[in-house]
């Protein structure tokens, strides 16, 4: 069952994704370079950690199956399985109706129920309307310790980075990078950081089990 935060973080995304379709612009990324550098970023962090002959992706804020693009393109689809979950209904639909016979599998809910070697999150927590920034980060951090529980390997996630944590006008999240460190190091294990100077706001972090 949803919260109404997060009732409201799927009616944007639904709203979005009926008017932009399969866009960068539908999940509040607004250039596909960009998106795609944070794709590559997080591909690079399986790569570096012992990703096993087959392997296993829970995509948690999946929307229009971005990712799982940019995945097939690095790898042959023998080589994983998919799953994907998203508080918002029309891009799932969209997404069982493009991939499902390629053996991907979609769910309508916010995060998963299942094992995976791999949890990945891209912007899956920039957007918090009406949320002030403890309640937020109260929200990342109980979601995170959740999505761990359900890791075999590696989570990996990126955030919005400053050194003033705020929500802007437009609800986008912004946090300091020693907050994330801090807590997953403290919660989790050894954490890795990666960044592109492309996209200089932004950190994609990556912690391992092995």
């Amino acid at each position: 069952m949803f919260s109404e935060f997060e009732k409201k973080v799927a009616d944007e995304y639904n709203s979005r994704f009926n008017k932009y379709g399969a866009q960068p612009q539908s999940s509040l990324w607004f250039s596909q370079q960009r998106q795609i550098l944070r794709f590559d970023l997080i591909i690079d962090c399986i790569k570096r950690n012992s990703m096993p002959r087959d392997f296993s992706v829970n995509d948690i804020g999946c929307g229009y199956g971005g990712f799982l693009q940019r995945l097939q393109d690095n790898f042959s689809n023998d080589r994983f399985s998919y799953a994907g979950f998203d508080l918002a209904k029309s891009p799932i639909a969209y997404c069982e109706r493009k991939y499902a016979k390629k053996g991907a599998r979609f769910y309508f809910i916010g995060t998963p129920s299942e094992m995976a070697d791999y949890s990945v999150m891209s912007g899956t927590f920039n957007y918090a309307p009406d949320l002030n920034v403890k309640a937020w980060k109260d929200y990342l951090f109980t979601n995170l310790s959740s999505i761990w529980n359900l890791t075999r390997s590696s989570m990996i996630f990126n955030l919005m980075i400053s050194e003033e944590e705020k929500i802007t006008s437009q609800g986008i999240s912004y946090i300091q990078k020693e907050t994330v460190v801090n807590f997953c190091q403290k919660n989790f294990g050894t954490t890795q950081e990666y960044f592109y100077s492309k996209l200089p706001r932004e950190t994609t972090f990556c912690i391992s089990k092995t």
